[in-house]
């Protein structure tokens, strides 16, 4: 935290925000120069932390940040306020709180504050516009259907589906979804031509109608297309390029800056405005320009006839020499995949605005407000994935038939490989035959992806425009997993929706619309490396610090308490694994006694009467304590062909399992250990696939595996040397 800190008080200072300079009483201060009362204001809200108690007071923002949330290891941290703009208003004599983004905030954002000279005051500010606001929200009504019709149309499209079938399925979801967005994106279009306005609100309108004509142009292609039950890359690339158009014509008619973080701001005493540039949004970086007009409190957006390329954390400063306002350096998005990295040094130059006639001057600009996608790499496009080969999936069936049983083997490598999703857990999806990678931790990829992988077809797709920002909450209201995820999450039978904790909140993925619904507070802290969860026929249970216990209620939006009886272990770090067991209708609960220390120990607890019980199975000492447990434990996995509970262990080079029916530690003889394939670590995901009675293990390095259990040939050993 104190890291995040300091480098936002330098990204600040960057941005014109320099030293104090003191003013003799009475006096004004000259152009550029700082009051003392703002100086004190800034100097509070850039200094460095060290304990989260002594971090400067929030404003009364509602609902309030969510706490508690733990930002590394097991210090328990408030979300700090990053990239938060805070520029000078002399006129107000007010410090303006611009963007930023919060983590413990349901979206990311805070909104926009003002705090007046005394430091304590606070007032939210809040801009409309009774000619723009209906526009926009006719804008954003019509992106809801396109969105979901794009995401209903990919379903059908990686479902592998016979011919007939798919043709069908495209005529009825998609086809229905992408009429209702044709409708409203008309409405828009007729809106737009009919309304009356002038000056920048009529720049806005003009600079929004090409893209809803744009928007509505592919969404008809692609209706037209379904329509007659054809789905292809093509119908997915109209549906995603309309959708993007119908956001990008929403912030056109904005009535004041979108939410965005480390946009670039400052005060022009000549014009007696603030002038606010850019930002980021985590799935792009933008490269508009507003104004602010301090004696009227109020905002316009210019389209000058060039610009800025889109970047964060620039530097802007007022130049007295210049009598302009002065922009220089920032990050833009990385064009490549490097893990845990989502920006670069933005192009190089100088940029000076003149905020009387609203224009940038400079060189290799780019067309005014133009967004920066993160799908400048290919791994963060949905249309990268679409665009692939689509697979056989009788080639793949016939694949997986001729498997050797009881050995592990290694799928074959997709034409377009999900990035590197690592520290996590894998969780398979019986009612759409898809299984979920949501994580990401170090030397991984960090960004808030729920890569999907399609096993009848062999093939990875994603839901949306990856975000790679900071912990919490995303500005589209998305969980992130910018560290591990092991277990966090599970596979909610009764909703079907995937239920995520982290550290922001608990978010709920659907995935017929691809995306998050909504996410809610946590009664509980969510320990990165201790945290477990299963999905079961009551719902997700959650499994957490202190042996506390929780069950997901989807309808009510809420985590209630799961109460037991006894007394369940303490997950410990990297020490703990959990599994639905759906012949008992019982969790098994597994957990170290301490850090790198195996227990030998699996508890049940029962779903029906909450009985917690220690099972002390036999062969503790010989397989549960054995090296191979000295590591790590991660995953369980309960195989229904089998009956047994698999583990992501190796002991004398043979996979653990336990046996429920005998309460016994046993190794699988003839399941032996590849190290080729990288198994029998944390990044091991067991998923049990019930339509092809196969495991899928989604590992590091973009691997993937699969194993076929025969009972009728599979060994079962109580001692691991034989």
């Amino acid at each position: 935290m104190k890291t995040k800190l300091i480098a936002l008080s330098a990204m600040l200072l960057a941005a014109g925000l320099f030293a104090p300079a003191r003013v003799p009483a009475g006096e004004e201060p000259a152009a550029g120069a700082e009051p003392e009362w703002f100086a004190k204001i800034k100097a509070q809200y850039t200094r460095p932390v060290k304990k989260p108690q002594d971090a400067a007071p929030l404003p009364p923002v509602s609902p309030a940040p969510r706490w508690p949330a733990q930002e590394w290891g097991y210090r328990e941290n408030k979300f700090p306020w990053l990239g938060v703009a805070i520029v000078c208003d002399p006129v107000n004599k007010e410090a303006l709180f611009l963007g930023g983004h919060n983590g413990g905030m349901p979206f990311g954002t805070m909104g926009n504050w003002a705090l007046a000279e005394d430091g304590k005051t606070w007032k939210e500010q809040k801009w409309t516009s009774a000619t723009l606001d209906p526009l926009r929200g006719k804008c954003v009504a019509a992106r809801k259907p396109a969105k979901d019709g794009e995401a209903a149309a990919r379903n059908v499209f990686y479902a592998a589906m016979e011919a007939v079938k798919e043709a069908e399925a495209a005529k009825n979801g998609p086809t229905k979804l992408l009429t209702e967005a044709v409708k409203l994106t008309e409405e828009a279009s007729a809106a737009l031509a009919g309304a009356k306005a002038e000056g920048w609100e009529k720049d806005a309108i003009e600079h929004a109608r090409p893209l809803v004509e744009r928007a509505l142009a592919g969404l008809k292609s692609a209706k037209s297309a379904l329509e007659g039950g054809k789905v292809d890359a093509t119908v997915l690339k109209s549906c995603f390029d309309a959708q993007w158009a119908l956001d990008e014509a929403a912030d056109c008619l904005a009535s004041f800056p979108a939410p965005r973080e480390a946009p670039s701001a400052a005060y022009d005493p000549e014009n007696k405005c603030v002038v606010l540039f850019g930002g980021s949004h985590h799935d792009y970086m933008t490269a508009d320009t507003w104004i602010y007009d301090c004696a009227k409190k109020s905002w316009r957006q210019v389209w000058t006839k060039s610009a800025p390329a889109a970047r964060m954390g620039a530097g802007l400063r007022y130049d007295e020499g210049k009598k302009a306002l002065v922009l220089s350096g920032g990050e833009t998005v990385l064009n490549k995949m490097v893990y845990q990295r989502g920006s670069m040094p933005a192009p190089a130059g100088e940029w000076t605005f003149d905020s009387k006639s609203g224009e940038w001057k400079g060189e290799a600009g780019a067309a005014t407000g133009l967004r920066i996608y993160r799908t400048i790499v290919s791994a963060y496009d949905p249309r990268w994935y679409d665009a692939a080969p689509r697979g056989d999936p009788k080639a793949v069936a016939d694949w997986l038939a001729g498997l050797k049983p009881n050995t592990w083997t290694e799928v074959p490598m997709q034409p377009a490989p999900a990035p590197e999703r690592d520290w996590g857990s894998a969780r398979y999806d019986p009612d759409r035959d898809q299984i979920y990678r949501w994580t990401g931790g170090h030397c991984a990829d960090p960004s808030t992806m729920v890569s999907t992988y399609h096993p009848g077809i062999n093939r990875w797709s994603v839901p949306y425009v990856a975000e790679i920002g900071q912990k919490g909450m995303s500005f589209n209201g998305r969980p992130d997993c910018m560290n591990h995820t092991y277990l966090h999450w599970s596979y909610d039978p009764i909703s079907k929706r995937l239920i995520c904790a982290s550290m922001g909140g608990t978010g709920v993925y659907n995935p017929d619309t691809r995306d998050f619904e909504y996410s809610v507070d946590q009664p509980f802290n969510v320990q990165i490396y201790e945290t477990c969860t299963a999905g079961t026929p009551k719902g997700v249970v959650l499994w957490g610090q202190g042996g506390q216990t929780w069950l997901f209620d989807y309808k009510e939006k809420a985590w209630k308490k799961f109460a037991v009886v006894g007394k369940p272990p303490a997950p410990q770090c990297d020490g703990s694994a959990l599994c639905y067991d759906s012949k008992r209708d019982v969790l098994w609960m597994s957990s170290f006694q301490g850090y790198q220390k195996p227990s030998g120990n699996i508890w049940r607890l029962d779903m029906k009467t909450g009985q917690v019980q220690a099972m002390n199975p036999a062969n503790a000492d010989s397989i549960g304590k054995a090296k191979g447990f000295s590591g790590e434990i991660r995953e369980s996995l309960y195989v229904p062909s089998v009956d047994l509970v698999l583990y992501n262990q190796f002991v004398a080079g043979k996979e653990v399992a336990y046996d429920p029916e005998k309460n016994r530690w046993v190794v699988l003889s003839n399941v032996t250990h590849n190290p080729k394939l990288n198994l029998g670590g944390v990044s091991d995901t067991l998923n049990w696939d019930p339509k092809r009675e196969v495991i899928w293990n989604l590992n590091s390095y973009k691997r993937i595996s699969v194993l076929k259990l025969d009972p009728k040939t599979l060994i079962l050993s109580d001692d691991p040397t034989k």
